[in-house]
């Protein structure tokens, strides 16, 4: 299997949506624990999935570009 920007970009997408999915029951079950080292995992998780979704965005846009260059 080859690791294409889509591809990436696909399970980048994947793991956020997995994360924010994950956050309800985080905050349900486990609000008597340590809440604000969940939220902030929580939230880190997030955002270095959605940023590695946005660095695969550009590298296909750069691909596609160059593709259309090239012809």
């Amino acid at each position: 299997m080859k690791l294409t920007p889509v591809f990436i970009k696909r399970c980048h997408l994947v793991a956020a949506v997995m994360w924010v999915g994950l956050a309800i029951p985080s905050l349900i079950w486990w609000k008597d624990s340590v809440l604000w080292v969940i939220l902030i995992s929580i939230y880190a998780n997030i955002v270095g999935h959605l940023s590695g979704y946005s660095a695969a965005r550009a590298d296909q846009a750069a691909e596609e570009s160059e593709d259309s260059t090239s012809k």
